[in-house]
């Protein structure tokens, strides 16, 4: 080679290595790329991906791949963001498609994956009143990897000892713990959110998100969760997962560089939520009322997200979505469903209903009185016009009368009244029915620690009609007051270093395991009892706080008595219930296991209860 021909082929080579460098500098500047993949065979084919980078709209976007269209790019005030809308047709092939990004001399490329949709089989299916959800708060329920109490990608670190600090609880723990949920009888998982919270304090609970995408290191990875939802899967359980439209975590991403002012709801000073849900539902409602429960922050740590932007709305909803085709969960539970913008959660539901026709959703509708549930439960219209789509709610009218039916001195007449006015909804049997959360005291203590009423509590939750739901660790006594962090208490032998493990028989009191039993007696009867699963509801109204109720199919009844009073019958009669009754002559109680002879009078202890499977 000559002496010229060197000259040339090095000038080249450096031209080529000072492109590629040029190249490789700028691809960095690309922070994010939300969602970070997607897949193909989706029932709707447009996709908008948001783009976070140095001066990012400075470029030009073009894609070359077959089946996937450019249809916009989208700039906002921030110039370090840009919204780019693709279509996806039918017929596209899973692949890596390359975005090319130009600006002036400057070019880079990022790859971009399109996976296969999974088939609406493989997500589960349906939760349906065959079910009983069993809600867990990951970081208090146990501890299966020490290494990731502290990790070096968030701020607060284990301290278990604080009681709104972190204590260790993670993924692992939970399917360690696989054996006790089986023994139980649940079926199905929801967890408080398990997505970080990069806080500096109080980041336990899980509901001040700083990544929606991402896992909390201390209590995992994604792959991880995904692990435990395929672990129920063949175990024959389902996964709930939860999440929050409403509000992020002050420690997200975002909030060091936002898309856009109006991002998340401002406020010329901190200004809080009311928290008054029926705001969102009342014909008569003030401005000032409306935005104080829509736009103010859920607390000073968790701005509100302004989902009347349509960027955030989409993204919300696309997340939700990623959701459910990476990880194959059953169900979703939406946190304080009436405080985002309405119209953005009723296009949410439309979106995922159209992807996964059979998925279930739950939204977390915190108001007293069956009226104001059911303006988000109905199958048709409100009378403002607005259709929520939702076919689900959390039955806080139902919640606030079992306290008052067996509360001190109470009234079971009070579920009887309530049950009563479920012609207004559009879906009673889909409630998701429960006697205790997060978010509230101790089941046991609101009863003034009376475990009989308790266990009067468990009867009718899981008997009556609707989805039920219980709290972890209320199966064993737990009996905390508020503040939060003492109602979430960590569950007993779920750290190696705990004087005793309630996961055993050994390892609970005598009390606890009769609790115990009682609960799991119900459960594992329950798995298989049509009747609870899919028959109509008959009830009886209640006679010296003894209220009877009868679920039946065309083949099976089952007869529930709940003597609420103080006083023993030796000879309680069933005449009256006799158009219930017709057609059986005998029964057998599955909470004593005594077999009865006869439906004309039967003996009936005070604070107790009776499920009793009918017979010919």
């Amino acid at each position: 080679m000559s002496t010229y021909s060197r000259k040339v082929f090095l000038l080249l080579f450096l031209l080529t290595l000072v492109t590629f460098l040029g190249q490789a500098q700028k691809s960095e500047l690309l922070t994010r790329v939300e969602p970070p993949f997607w897949w193909v065979g989706m029932e709707t084919p447009n996709l908008q991906l948001l783009l976070h980078g140095e001066n990012i709209s400075a470029y030009n976007v073009t894609i070359q791949y077959p089946g996937v269209q450019l249809k916009k790019i989208n700039k906002v005030e921030n110039i370090n963001y840009l919204f780019i809308d693709l279509s996806i047709s039918k017929n596209t092939q899973p692949g890596t498609v390359s975005i090319k990004f130009e600006n002036k001399d400057q070019f880079f490329d990022y790859s971009y994956e399109l996976k296969q949709k999974i088939k609406d089989s493989e997500v589960g299916p349906k939760i349906t009143s065959a079910d009983v959800i069993y809600l867990i708060t990951p970081d208090r329920f146990a501890n299966g990897n020490i290494s990731n109490d502290s990790t070096k990608d968030t701020t607060e670190k284990v301290k278990r000892n604080n009681k709104d600090g972190r204590h260790g609880g993670d993924l692992k723990g939970i399917l360690d713990n696989f054996d006790y949920f089986e023994e139980l009888g649940v079926t199905t998982l929801w967890l408080n959110p398990f997505l970080e919270n990069d806080q500096s304090t109080y980041s336990y609970h899980g509901y001040a998100i700083s990544d929606f995408y991402k896992t909390d290191s201390r209590l995992g990875s994604n792959e991880e969760y995904k692990t435990l939802v395929d672990i129920a899967h063949k175990k024959g359980m389902k996964v709930i997962m939860d999440q929050v439209f409403n509000h992020c975590g002050s420690g997200h991403w975002w909030m060091e560089d936002l898309p856009s002012k109006d991002w998340v709801n401002q406020w010329d000073t901190f200004t809080k939520s009311s928290f008054t849900n029926i705001a969102a539902s009342d014909p008569y409602v003030s401005d000032i009322d409306f935005n104080l429960l829509t736009k103010g922050w859920f607390d000073i740590n968790m701005p509100d997200l302004n989902l009347e932007n349509e960027f955030l709305a989409t993204y919300m909803i696309q997340n939700s979505i990623w959701w459910v085709a990476y990880s194959k969960i059953d169900g979703i539970r939406l946190d304080t469903y009436p405080y985002p913008n309405k119209n953005a959660m009723s296009k949410w539901m439309e979106a995922l209903t159209r992807e996964y026709p059979n998925f279930y959703m739950v939204a977390e509708t915190w108001a007293e009185r069956a009226s104001y549930l059911s303006y988000w439960n109905n199958d048709k219209a409100n009378r403002d016009g607005y259709v929520s789509n939702v076919n689900s709610v959390s039955d806080y009218a139902l919640y606030y009368s079992m306290l008052r039916a067996f509360g001190k001195n109470g009234d079971i007449s009070e579920l009887y009244k309530t049950l009563a006015e479920d012609f207004v909804y559009g879906n009673p049997e889909n409630n998701k029915v429960f006697n205790g959360n997060h978010d509230v005291d101790r089941l046991l203590a609101l009863l003034d620690n009376d475990v009989n009423k308790l266990k009067l509590s468990m009867v009718f939750t899981l008997t009556t009609r609707g989805i039920p739901q219980i709290y972890y660790g209320d199966e064993i006594l737990m009996k905390n007051r508020r503040p939060d962090g003492k109602v979430r208490q960590d569950f007993p032998g779920g750290w190696k270093d705990d004087d005793r493990n309630a996961f055993t028989k050994e390892g609970r009191t005598k009390e606890e395991n009769d609790l115990f039993e009682y609960v799991k007696t119900i459960l594992n009867w329950r798995k298989n009892a049509s009747s609870i699963h899919n028959g109509k509801l008959v009830h009886y109204q209640p006679i010296d706080n003894i209220y009877v109720y009868f679920r039946y199919t065309d083949t099976e009844n089952t007869m529930v008595i709940i003597n609420n009073s103080d006083k023993d019958y030796t000879s309680f009669e069933l005449a009256r219930f006799q158009e219930s009754l017709e057609g059986y002559s005998k029964g057998k109680d599955i909470l004593s296991g005594k077999k009865l002879d006869t439906l004309e009078q039967i003996n009936l202890a005070k604070h107790t209860a009776m499920i009793i499977d009918l017979a010919k």
